[in-house]
């Protein structure tokens, strides 16, 4: 895949698993994938989510990544697009894979979920979730999340752990524990893509 032009791009690209060579899932556990979806509004960078029904059968009532489950036959970055499309409507053919996170095993649930990371080419997306599972689509914009204050950290017994409140919405689970792994990613490319932008020449 040749570079996009966009030095954050290029450079997140550099910082991922390869699309295809992220690994393998965990023999016994329930294939899944997701995506984080990024896309440009008013010069930010974006990153939607899928809050969950409380009668989900999966996950009921968390916050998510777009994604599910692998089906045979199907690649996992194949499995994250058409899920993406299903979930919350975003056309795959419009998504633009730049690489994967570290797959992660959720004991509790026994999915083995791998991460990847995509740009939504074209127009800001019209997001259309699914209803039967979920309540809504929103978005973060990946400053937020990148900013170390927004992120806190619940005590025991809690459940919550590591988590972010997001207005109504909190992430924390899984997802926190993916996102952890992934915004470093995001945080170097962007320092990175800031420093390029000021040298001689560029």
């Amino acid at each position: 895949m040749t570079d996009s032009g966009n030095p954050f791009l290029d450079a997140l690209r550099q910082r991922l698993l390869p699309v295809d060579r992220w690994g393998s899932f965990r023999v016994g556990a329930r294939p899944a994938a997701v995506v984080a979806a990024l896309f440009e509004d008013a010069g930010e960078w974006q990153v939607p989510f899928v809050a969950r029904r409380p009668d989900a059968p999966d996950h009921p009532g968390q916050v998510a990544l777009p994604g599910g489950r692998v089906h045979p036959g199907e690649s996992a970055w194949e499995a994250a697009a058409r899920e993406c499309g299903e979930e919350i409507g975003v056309d795959p053919a419009t998504l633009e894979p730049l690489g994967a996170g570290a797959p992660l095993y959720g004991a509790v649930t026994n999915f083995h979920v791998v991460p990847f990371v995509a740009v939504v080419n074209g127009p800001r997306p019209v997001f259309v979730h699914q209803e039967a599972e979920l309540e809504e689509v929103f978005e973060i914009p990946l400053r937020e999340l990148l900013a170390e204050t927004g992120w806190m950290e619940a005590e025991p017994p809690s459940w919550l752990g590591r988590h972010f409140p997001w207005h109504e919405r909190i992430v924390w689970g899984l997802t926190a524990r993916l996102l952890a792994d992934l915004l470093p990613r995001f945080g170097e490319a962007l320092a990175l893509a800031g420093s390029a932008q000021v040298e001689p020449g560029v």
